[in-house]
Order: C-alpha cells, then structure tokens, then sequence
C-alpha cells in the first residue's frame, strides 16, 4: 500500500480572521435585508466589500483547511484516511459595524461526510505581562477605523484582547465555468488546492464540476496591529493552559542565561545575537535575524515569574503573510470563498 499527503498552505496561528466579497461579484446571499440599518453612503468601499459578504444574511466567509492522507491498494483503488481533514472556519457578523462593534460569530464545517473536525489547537500569548490562551471557538470583535476593517480576538476569559488585525485590501474574484479551469491562485495559494494531484490517474473531484452561481472569492490582505508574542512549552513536559513549561527554572535574569542551545532551530544563541528589550510587558530578548517562519517572526526569550520562557514575536505592522501549498515565496493575501463557491466544492468531492 501506497500513501500519499498532502497539506493545506500555512496560516496564522491560533486565530480565525472574516474578510468579505462584493456582493454584485458573488451572491451567495440576499442582496435584501442585510441585518443593517447603517447608510453605505459613508462607509469606505473596503468596507462596503467587506460587509457585503461577511453580514450573516449574506452567508459569512469560508477558510478552507485541509490536510489528506490518501493510500491506494494492491489493486489500485484510492481511499481517503479518517485522519484527513477537510473543512471550513465559517465566519459572520449580525450587522454592520458601523452600527457599532459587532461580534463574531465563529464556526466549522467538514466538507466531506466521511471526514471529522479536528480539536483546535490552542495558542498562548503573552499580553501585558502575563500569559493568555486563545478562545476556542474564536471570540472577536469587529470594528470600522477609518477605512478599513479591524478584528480583536479574545482570550479564553471573554475580555482579554490577544490578537489585532487591520484588514486594508479585499479584491473579489468572481467564479464560473469548470471548478479545474479556476485561477491557478486559488489552487496554488489555499487548500483548495489539496484536490489538484491524481492518484494512479484518479481524481479526487469531479473534474466535470462547475462552480454554483454567485461563486467567488475574496483576497484579503491585513496587518498585526500590536507586538504578538507567542509562547509554548521550551521543553517537556507539554502543558495546556496558562502556565508552559520554561526553559529554565531556576535562571532569572537573561544576562546570565546565554549561550543557550535551541534544539527547535538547531543553533546556540548568543546574548549578542538578540536586543533586550521590553516586549508585551515582559523583559525579553529578541533575535537580530528573523526566524523563518510565515507570517515573519523572530525568536524571542523572555523573563517571567523567575524563569525564562521561549516565544516568537510577530512584529506590529507585519503583513499577515500564508505559504503556498508547494512552498516558494510568501503571498500577502488569505483566501476565502463565499457560500456558493464552499457548496461547489463540497458537492463537487469524492470522498
């Protein structure tokens, strides 16, 4: 038996993000009662894209996420493993938020019968100090500054705000014809390009398929709006919660915990590799060079509670960035399908 994997593009870890298509471009809604009372006459067109998909009546954004396991037998038959997973983060907001802040509503769908949501892996930042894990599902508000469109993602407490993003681009692309014939973008830059690879000459949809009417999607381009420190485990044991396990113990001053040895990046830092400085509340040291990983980001050490902690920064300002599915250089935009282009795809696989 032969098998085969293949995994959807990287994203920015712990949170889900709603973004919007133009309505006139796309459907997949009622283009009557929106939910809002607010006049578009003063909304920015950003905005107006924006809520044009991402009101709840006009059926929500859809983040495609999938990673397949696929074998074949001694006779050539393709199965599909009940490990694999091939879903949706579908999100939506009651009104407009020119109306005032709204909340988002945050959910999942499998695309595939045979296939289950997988538990959601849980974040940790460090916030003012102290260390807060992600809310699952995902709690968020939005709101209109200036032009464009922020998200505050929440804590696992309901209040604590660990995440800001800035949406500032949305460029809607209308769908038709054969779902094979689409952009090579969508395929090269989202998981919907999971589908494209043949197994002993086997499609894993129908390639006769066609997208539903009002199909399209929606290329998003959005920026942190603070420093985002992430932490983790430094070492065993693995924990959840608010409380990883540190580095070291018993170190409690940065000065004196170099050279220190990262068998995570396969290298020996130096003090001298990194500036001290004070990020998100905590004393910490952060790496001169970036770290490597998509969006950009930087190893970070950080003093707390009489240890040292191991972490990540994403820098405020950084361009939420995602990796093609067969790697190359980062894209900008994130990629999401509205309610008929989602029901294309789901009608349109075969397993």
């Amino acid at each position: 038996m032969k098998v085969y994997k293949k995994q959807t593009v990287n994203r920015y870890l712990v949170l889900v993000a709603a973004s919007a298509v133009l309505l006139s471009a796309c459907g997949g809604g009622s283009s009557g009662d929106s939910g809002s009372t607010a006049s578009t006459a003063n909304l920015s067109d950003t905005q107006k894209n924006y809520e044009s998909f991402a009101l709840a009546a006009n059926g929500g954004l859809h983040y495609l996420v999938a990673s397949l396991a696929l074998s074949t037998s001694s006779t050539g038959a393709v199965s599909v493993s009940p490990s694999s997973t091939f879903y949706t983060e579908d999100s939506s907001i009651p009104q407009s938020p020119a109306n005032g802040t709204q909340s988002l509503t945050v959910t999942t769908t499998s695309l595939s019968s045979a296939l289950k949501v997988p538990a959601r892996s849980i974040g940790r930042l460090v916030v003012n100090g102290a260390i807060y894990s992600g809310a699952a599902p995902a709690q968020a508000h939005v709101s209109y500054v200036g032009a464009n469109v922020r998200e505050d993602y929440f804590a696992s407490d309901g209040s604590t705000v660990i995440h800001s993003s800035l949406g500032t681009s949305y460029t809607a692309v209308p769908l038709s014809g054969l779902i094979s014939g689409s952009p090579s973008e969508l395929f090269t830059n989202s998981a919907l390009g999971t589908l494209t690879n043949t197994i002993n000459g086997q499609s894993l949809y129908n390639k006769q398929a066609t997208w539903q009417t009002g199909a399209a999607y929606l290329k998003v381009v959005r920026q942190t709006v603070n420093d985002d420190l992430f932490t983790y485990d430094c070492v065993a044991p693995a924990t959840t919660g608010n409380s990883p396990t540190p580095c070291s113990a018993t170190t409690s001053t940065l000065e004196s915990f170099f050279p220190y040895t990262s068998t995570a990046d396969g290298k020996t830092y130096q003090l001298s590799d990194g500036q001290i400085m004070t990020v998100q509340g905590v004393r910490a040291w952060v790496s001169n060079t970036v770290l490597g990983g998509v969006p950009t980001d930087y190893r970070v050490y950080y003093q707390l509670n009489g240890g040292i902690y191991a972490g990540y920064l994403i820098k405020a300002g950084t361009t939420l960035q995602i990796e093609p599915l067969g790697g190359g250089t980062p894209q900008d935009n994130y990629y999401f399908l509205n309610n008929a282009a989602m029901q294309s795809i789901r009608s349109a696989i075969s397993f």
